[in-house]
């Protein structure tokens, strides 16, 4: 800018400049004229020196105009590569979360499919189960641990309706001395009257498990995935395991409601467990014809259960 204010600045002082030396010119040459004498023109410096400076100060200036626009190419350039660097930044973004996308579900489809496989193959499983009455598990099937069965009081109308495997060994919290929940859990007993269908190897110094506290034992199958109960039956269907056997047991139907459980025909029972201390109650379910189809089921007989896996 300042280049073109002097360029304009030069050319108004030039054109003042031949203006006065041409008047100086006319009145030298009607001097000339007057006195009969030659007119004699010289290459005048001054003015050929401004030229130069002139032609100096033209070129400068087309200089920084093509400067100038070369540092408004450049700047625009920087523009549309700040708007490319940010394009290819949201692609990169979207092309990444659209690989971990399809790297998630192929890894989910990865861990199906390796899933099917291997339960195909009878390779996997974790089926888990409680043996009552009993502190070990079947060969080939894992312990998790062994306990106690325990539940609510039989005379309670509140509390838990199941039985529980509580283990030897528990582990406190944060207690506080005294009862202050009202809600009580209580240890297991057996309650046989004249019928007693479970054999006595497994207690030999006992003619009865009567007010005995059954032993029980949490088991995992790691070879099969599925377990179930099957009431009044001693097998197991055709492709399953047999796990153990036993008879079906619960709370007296005069009692509160709880779970049937299938105890093992052999069961074994606490030492020190024996006495009359009635808290939750094992009863030996019989058949009560009516609802249940007779003559299949006989009124009376003891209930048998089986635990099959598969």
């Amino acid at each position: 800018m300042k280049l073109h204010i002097l360029s304009v600045f030069y050319i108004c002082a030039l054109i003042l400049l031949l203006s006065y030396k041409a008047q100086a010119h006319r009145y030298i040459i009607d001097d000339e004229e007057e006195e009969g004498g030659e007119i004699s023109l010289t290459n005048d410096k001054e003015v050929t020196k401004m030229l130069k400076e002139l032609k100096k100060y033209r070129s400068q200036d087309k200089q920084q105009k093509q400067i100038n626009q070369l540092k408004q190419l450049a700047r625009e350039l920087q523009k549309q590569v700040v708007i490319l660097h940010n394009k290819l930044h949201e692609c990169s973004n979207e092309e990444k979360e659209r690989t971990e996308q399809e790297d998630t579900s192929a890894n989910k489809t990865s861990i199906r499919h390796k899933r099917s496989i291997q339960n195909s193959a009878g390779t996997t499983g974790g089926a888990t189960y409680i043996r009552w009455g009993r502190s070990t598990c079947p060969q080939g099937v894992e312990l998790v641990y062994n306990g106690v069965g325990a539940g609510s009081h039989y005379t309670h109308s509140g509390g838990g309706s199941d039985y529980l495997c509580v283990p030897h060994d528990p582990e406190w919290g944060v207690t506080t001395d005294g009862f202050q929940s009202n809600s009580f859990l209580y240890g297991v007993e057996f309650e046989i009257q004249a019928n007693n269908p479970f054999l006595t190897h497994n207690t030999p110094k006992l003619t009865t498990v009567h007010d005995q506290s059954p032993r029980c034992a949490v088991c995992r199958i790691p070879s099969r995935s599925s377990q179930v109960m099957i009431p009044a039956k001693m097998t197991c269907p055709a492709s399953w395991t047999k796990e153990y056997d036993g008879y079906l047991m619960s709370s007296h139907h005069t009692q509160k409601k709880s779970q049937f459980v299938c105890v093992d025909k052999a069961p074994e029972v606490m030492d020190g467990g024996d006495g009359d201390q009635n808290g939750a109650l094992f009863y030996i379910v019989e058949a009560q014809c009516g609802s249940l189809p007779c003559p299949s089921y006989l009124s009376g007989k003891e209930i048998t259960c089986v635990v099959c896996s598969k």
